[in-house]
């Protein structure tokens, strides 16, 4: 049984507005509503669970009643935590995903699904396509690109396996940096990503995506 976490618990401090960017519409369709829709219908995917910020639960129950609604944490790994803990005591393999990627593709599932036949975690990675520069106090110094990937999500796992880094209070911005400062030797597998899958974190990327799906 494999279960989809799709993390929705931020504010959107650096999108700014008063809505958080997951709630913002895109074609009249909440960015939230295009990943979640994704998830329940690839024939992988078992159950849905969101994970938000408390003062939307109201909200995101009554909009999305077939998936199971969990309030997020302060951190992302509490908020992560949290979903891991609602998802069904059958599961397996969790996927985690953001929010503010709301054009994943079934390709994208089912590959990252297929890869973690043989590891303990997988995930989307793309090329970076600028140029990188490392500055350390006085010091800089240049980075090979093609040695370097953008992570993107869902990002799958076995749920046991997750489970012994979220509890492990490793600090980290999603559960791939997690798992590598908790098991640095564990056994991953990256398939390619999408440019569609990246993520909104502007009106800029939110006027992109709007133009691209029209």
């Amino acid at each position: 049984m494999n279960s989809a976490i799709i993390v929705a618990a931020g504010i959107g401090t650096r999108f700014g507005g008063n809505i958080p960017k997951q709630f913002v519409k895109i074609d009249g369709k909440e960015i939230l509503s295009f990943s979640v829709n994704t998830f329940k219908i690839h024939p992988q995917i078992d159950e849905v669970i969101i994970v938000c910020h408390n003062k939307w639960m109201d909200h995101v129950s009554t909009y999305y009643p077939d998936c199971i609604i969990v309030e997020g944490g302060v951190r992302r790994q509490d908020s992560s935590l949290n979903g891991i803990k609602a998802v069904s005591n059958q599961s397996l393999n969790v996927l985690i995903h953001d929010a503010a990627r709301p054009f994943v593709s079934n390709e994208i599932i089912t590959n990252c699904l297929a890869a973690l036949e043989k590891a303990d975690g997988s995930a989307p990675v793309m090329d970076i396509s600028n140029s990188l520069i490392q500055v350390e106090k006085e010091r800089t110094t240049h980075v090979d690109r093609s040695k370097i990937k953008e992570v993107q999500t869902p990002q799958c796992f076995e749920k046991e396996f997750i489970l012994q880094v979220l509890t492990a209070e490793t600090e980290g911005t999603d559960e791939i940096g997690m798992v590598l400062k908790t098991f640095s030797d564990s056994r991953l597998e990256f398939i390619t990503g999408s440019p569609m899958n990246n993520k909104i974190t502007s009106n800029l990327d939110l006027n992109y995506f709007s133009k691209m799906r029209g």
